[in-house]
């Protein structure tokens, strides 16, 4: 695992490994792999995604609130030059075939209405987390983007990507909203214009013949401004860390289970861990990768290891209800156990916070990820060292507003 750090530790053996670009410390190989999915591959099928997470505060209220910018490639060169979505009508019947359902004949009982098509298109979503969350949600085909390999760029129309900034316009209307159910978003616009910083990134997170993921940013620091719905709000890096993850693969995981956290306070010293961040991604085979660094201390168990070197045990459940319905939660677990350490974790989100998000898979056949996500996750982790036949505590931290997704795959109508 390969991890290197802005603030307290820089490793000087790794010196030849690291450009610093722009302020940011990433080595060649996370570089390297955050551009995948252009020059280095023209795979008709499969999904490519950079997911950029983080926070602003309403210019009026002072109030937080929680952010996503994604820019995903699903089956991209299947139809280069055109968009398909999946779940977009498309009437299939020729007027031979009217001709013989107006007749009844036998014939008729075997007509298809509609035809079915394998989705391929390149996607721009911005969407706010929370109690009133919401996406906005715009669609390209492949051939229609910009993009540079040396600096890394992406450019569709007015949304620009790359490796220190992110920019960009949505705009979708009640009307075409309602008329493109097919979207799977929301009617509303926004408008972005960040700068970001990496201060801890890792290479590795899992990888095999089908699927790679890697958080490029467990930690990041973001600035500049947004509107979102006619409301201003300013991203100050003094007080908004975010995450950024990239993946690539034949599909998504299955099921989806997604833990990020930057706000952890020590327990045991009482003070905030300023340098502290971490990420846990699966399901790979039922197992789940966990990345971390813990006050300059990086621990990481990745479920494509050969050989087996920890164990796993995770869930994500409804808590027991409460009187008061607002007040009912998902509790996510996850528990992790190797030769030299013991991980668990225990995170909680009212069910209130969630906002429910559908995404279509590229396997085709109408098939698609419900994801319930939140970004106000309040719980606990806990580290213990195995030293012998004892356990030394490392530490044991409050996490608030960490990030929490669980999903699963299913069935398109068909």
């Amino acid at each position: 695992m390969e991890c290197l750090f802005f603030y307290k530790v820089f490793l000087p053996e790794a010196e030849n490994q690291v450009k610093r670009y722009f302020g940011m410390n990433i080595s060649k190989k996370a570089l390297s792999r955050n551009r995948f999915g252009f020059s280095n591959s023209k795979k008709k099928f499969g999904i490519n995604y950079w997911r950029f997470i983080f926070s602003g505060v309403n210019a009026v209220t002072s109030q937080e609130q929680m952010f996503f910018i994604e820019f995903s490639m699903v089956n991209p060169w299947n139809s280069p030059s055109e968009t398909l979505l999946g779940f977009k009508p498309r009437i299939k019947i020729t007027q031979e075939d009217l001709q013989y359902a107006l007749a009844g004949t036998e014939s008729a009982k075997n007509l298809q209405t509609e035809s079915i098509v394998v989705p391929s298109y390149c996607s721009v979503k911005m969407g706010m987390m929370g109690e009133n969350a919401k996406q906005l949600c715009s669609y390209f085909p492949v051939k229609s983007i910009k993009f540079k390999q040396k600096p890394f760029e992406i450019e569709i129309g007015n949304k620009y990507f790359s490796e220190t900034k992110i920019s960009g316009f949505l705009n979708t209307s009640a009307e075409e909203n309602n008329e493109h159910p097919e979207y799977f978003g929301n009617a509303g616009y926004a408008t972005w214009n960040l700068e970001y910083e990496v201060l801890s990134s890792f290479a590795d997170g899992y990888k095999d013949k089908t699927s790679f993921w890697f958080p490029f940013g467990l930690q990041c620091t973001f600035s500049g401004k947004i509107n979102f719905d006619g409301t201003d709000y300013i991203v100050d890096p003094r007080r908004s860390l975010g995450f950024i993850e990239r993946y690539w693969g034949k599909t998504l995981p299955q099921p989806w289970f997604h833990i990020s956290a930057l706000n952890l306070s020590s327990l045991i010293t009482g003070k905030t861990l300023l340098d502290s961040a971490f990420a846990v991604k699966g399901a790979f085979n039922g197992e789940l990768s966990f990345v971390s660094n813990i006050q300059g201390r990086t621990i990481s168990f990745t479920a494509d290891k050969a050989k087996k070197t920890f164990t796993s045990i995770w869930n994500c459940i409804q808590a027991p209800e409460t009187e008061n319905v607002e007040d009912n939660k998902l509790h996510w677990s996850v528990s992790l156990n190797s030769r030299d350490w013991i991980i668990d974790i225990d995170l909680y989100c009212k069910i209130k916070d969630l906002f429910n998000r559908t995404i279509e898979l590229p396997d085709g056949n109408r098939k698609i990820m419900n994801i319930l996500e939140g970004a106000a996750g309040i719980g606990e982790i806990k580290l213990f060292r195995k030293i012998k036949d004892t356990l030394e505590q490392i530490e044991h931290a409050k996490i608030i507003k960490a990030v929490c997704e669980f999903g699963q795959q299913e069935e398109g109508e068909i």
